[in-house]
């Protein structure tokens, strides 16, 4: 029975992980963030903070936030802090918010850019850690670029200076057509079921076309997992790596600012862990004290 229950459990998560995967939801870029602690966490989280108010203060506020508090639990002294970065505010006390206009931010945007004091929270690191790096040319947008993970995203790419400009490899572009092809001959197919088509026929074509989109869109995965989903057209100020490592220091910044408690909040969990099994251990002893008569 336990072993019946296994499999279907298995089978489930790959179903609900394919049609995930149909439904766009998949990620792509889907590589895995470096994970940092202890002083090398605080020093990522203060380069994520000079990245982040050099290129994304001017448009995207964090007035949930405020400077002293950033200031304190980032360890960067407030003389610094106030000479070099910050460009919206008169004292250290304010909260992280910019002068943009939210009226001349909808005409030039077509919407005021959000907020991103909570971002991480609502979107998870992950996701952010590959949407910075999955923005790519795309002439038939607005702005000239489009996001992989976030597709149309009315949204300029930002890192531009840093990252430089990329493309989707010549390998993506040919199965992207193919999936669209193949999305092609399905429509078709289910408008002539419609109209009272050869069923047997149609449904064949249906499957093939969804069995070969599952194919191709496996092969998008493997052409990511492997670096070869982009191709670099225009070098920006770093290199491919050290753009990566930069973004890992901008979502590892921004994940402090949706919580910034939450450092101290799990180094306290295990104390209170601790506690817990403690009091456990010394409440079954006195139950068994009064107990023992009775037994």
């Amino acid at each position: 029975m336990k072993k019946l229950i296994k499999i279907a459990s298995v089978a489930l998560i790959s179903v609900s992980f394919w049609a995930s995967a149909n439904s766009g939801e998949a990620l792509l870029p889907n590589d895995e963030m470096p994970s940092y602690s202890d002083d090398k966490l605080v020093e990522s989280m203060q380069n994520g903070m000079q990245i982040y108010m050099n290129n994304c203060m001017g448009c995207h506020s964090l007035k949930f936030q405020r400077y002293n508090r950033s200031a304190k639990d980032l360890r960067i002294p407030e003389d610094l802090m106030i000479n070099n970065l910050m460009f919206t505010a008169e004292k250290i006390g304010d909260p992280m918010d910019n002068n943009m206009p939210t009226a001349m931010a909808e005409k030039w945007f077509g919407t005021a850019p959000p907020d991103l004091s909570l971002v991480a929270r609502a979107r998870g690191t992950h996701w952010l850690y590959n949407y910075f790096r999955a923005f790519y040319l795309d002439d038939s947008r607005p702005l000239g670029v489009n996001n992989s993970v976030f597709n149309n995203v009315g949204m300029p790419h930002a890192l531009t200076q840093l990252q430089g400009l990329q493309d989707k490899s010549d390998k993506v572009k040919g199965i992207e057509n193919d999936i669209d092809y193949a999305k092609g001959d399905i429509a078709t197919a289910r408008e002539e079921l419609k109209r009272g088509g050869k069923g047997r026929e149609l449904n064949k074509i249906i499957d093939e076309s969804e069995h070969l989109i599952h194919e191709k869109e496996n092969e998008l995965v493997k052409l990511s997992q492997n670096g070869e989903y982009f191709t670099l057209i225009k070098e920006g100020e770093l290199s491919a790596e050290e753009f990566d490592s930069a973004m890992v220091d901008l979502v590892n910044f921004l994940d402090y600012i949706g919580e910034p408690i939450k450092r101290d909040r799990k180094s306290m969990g295990i104390f209170v862990l601790l506690f817990i099994l403690f009091f456990t251990a010394v409440a079954y002893m006195l139950k068994k004290e009064y107990w023992k008569d009775v037994h």
